[in-house]
């Protein structure tokens, strides 16, 4: 990159590749910038994020259903995690009894994609896995992986009809229907407070919270609060991301970025943690012969491990998140 630019060249903007590449398409992106304003009141704010996040959602379906990527999938899945994000994290700005109704039909959405992801992640790591047992052990990881990619093209099958089917397509645009700019939604007390107040607000509260829990940890502490300061995380994550048209851009990813490395570190050792019992049900399963209970004992053996690498790490990189200097930035953004 140094060299290019030395030579006289300019970074490309990707929306420019994107257009060459694509002519005629619209841009693509996981995080489009939901145009935001500091006085707009909190459900017009809400209702905007949902807005974007469901078109984001609605255009991985062909992907998903052709089976280009398993990108795709992931990508619907972050959609509308971050929709159920601001349904349960925006408390007091829809009416109670319609922030329950909305929860549960975008849970529905997301359950039926679950165990295609678990698959998706198992197989996506195959390589890692066959590196962490001895070669004498592979044939039963051949075994595992060939059981699982049976399972994950039934699970895909199973999910493509959904996602082409009436009822699926009647659901979605329904949800969508409700969130279109000048749809009136039940309010809630907080849903006319100023988006810029609220989304201080909430992202203080939430802040001190990962602080308490960040604080706490030791080698000793047990692993259940090691998972429950990782769903904090992501929710402060989710919350900083989502209201970020808000805030200054590059005072905001200076905050992220040891917020993002505290969650990696802790999403290694939530996967190891998954992994493990996922391996163990496995094993115990009629479809496990003795050579993939074997070689599956040694790859828990292998995770753990992993997952007791990760742990060691966890403290260090809470001090860092909570390190003054980010503990000033974050009250200047947020609580000054």
């Amino acid at each position: 990159m140094r060299f290019l630019t030395g030579l006289g060249a300019e970074p490309a903007d990707p929306e420019d590749i994107y257009a060459l590449l694509a002519p005629g398409r619209p841009v693509y992106t996981l995080k489009p910038r939901v145009p935001l304003l500091p006085e707009m009141p909190a459900m017009e704010a809400a209702a905007a994020i949902i807005r974007s996040c469901l078109r984001v959602a609605r255009q991985n379906e062909p992907g998903i259903i052709s089976d280009l990527d398993t990108e795709f999938l992931h990508d619907y899945r972050i959609s509308l995690r971050r929709v159920r994000s601001v349904l349960s994290l925006f408390k007091g700005v829809f009416a109670a009894d319609e922030t329950l109704r909305l929860k549960r039909a975008f849970s529905g959405l997301m359950a039926v994609t679950g165990r295609l992801r678990d698959l998706d992640v198992c197989l996506l790591d195959r390589q890692r896995f066959y590196a962490q047992v001895p070669d004498t052990l592979h044939p039963g990881l051949d075994s595992l992986f060939a059981v699982s990619e049976g399972e994950r093209t039934q699970q895909h099958q199973r999910l493509a009809l959904h996602l082409a089917g009436a009822r699926y397509k009647w659901q979605i645009a329904a949800l969508q229907a409700e969130f279109a700019e000048g749809t009136v939604l039940g309010a809630g007390a907080k849903a006319e407070q100023p988006a810029l107040d609220f989304a201080k607000a909430l992202i203080w509260k939430r802040y001190r919270k990962v602080c308490r829990l960040a604080a706490a940890i030791t080698p000793e502490t047990p692993d259940d609060q090691v998972h429950a300061l990782r769903i904090s995380c992501k929710k402060l994550r989710y919350l900083m991301e989502l209201f970020a048209p808000l805030f200054d851009n590059a005072e905001l990813k200076t905050v992220l970025k040891p917020l993002k490395k505290l969650q990696n570190t802790l999403g290694r050792f939530n996967d190891c943690s998954v992994q493990q019992a996922a391996l163990l049900d496995f094993a115990a399963s009629p479809a496990a012969t003795r050579s993939i209970a074997l070689s599956a004992g040694a790859l828990i053996g292998a995770l753990h491990q992993n997952q007791l690498a990760a742990r060691a790490v966890v403290e260090a990189k809470a001090e860092a998140f909570n390190s003054r200097e980010t503990q000033a930035r974050i009250r200047t953004l947020f609580h000054g």
